[in-house]
């Protein structure tokens, strides 16, 4: 697997068994959480895994001399492994949330071995909002909240996504579409 690969993993949504697409529905839209949410928990772990390196390095050129067991010198080596544990815990957890947006419906799915997904209509939503702190409109990423018809509460967020306003965009004039569909569907209706 290449580094461009692990740092920007695509999956062919349309094939997903989890997926469930009518003949003349199309993913509009899919992604995961911005990059920029992990990258502090990656370089915590990379230098966790350096200084164990380095450590190590150094405890073995200065116990040389001593009259001490071997497995001292590798003790350093203890920061690496957390180092490599927290990086890949927190590439993991990114890596297992998916926001999809096809013509018809909205899925949010967590997991990668097991699967959680949660499937809204889009005749369901009644409204969509977004929001950025200051650091996440300079990095462009926020959170799209997604509420549906009957409920006064957030039904749905997708957290930290690249680009929210693309995405709030995208989800308007999915609705547009639809409502105007629906009129020529129903020419009698208000």
């Amino acid at each position: 697997m290449s580094l461009k690969a692990l740092v920007r993993p695509r999956e062919n949504v349309e094939d997903a068994s989890w997926l469930h697409l009518t003949e003349d529905e199309h993913v509009r839209w899919s992604e995961r959480p911005s990059r920029f949410t992990i990258v502090f928990a990656l370089a915590v772990g990379l230098v966790f895994a350096l200084v164990g390196i380095v450590g190590t390095a150094i405890l073995m050129s200065v116990l040389n001399g001593w009259d001490l067991p071997t497995w001292v010198g590798y003790l350093p080596l203890v920061f690496t492994i957390l180092g490599v544990v927290i990086a890949g815990m927190t590439y993991l957890r990114w890596l297992r949330l998916l926001y999809v947006i096809t013509d018809e419906e909205i899925y949010v799915k967590y997991g990668l071995i097991s699967r959680d997904v949660t499937q809204v209509r889009l005749d369901r939503v009644q409204n969509t909002a977004y929001d950025q702190s200051i650091l996440e409109r300079v990095l462009s990423f926020g959170d799209v909240r997604i509420y549906t018809a009957g409920t006064s509460t957030e039904d749905i967020t997708f957290r930290d996504v690249p680009n929210p306003e693309r995405v709030t965009s995208t989800l308007t004039q999915l609705l547009s579409e639809q409502h105007s569909g629906n009129d020529r569907e129903n020419p009698l209706s208000p």
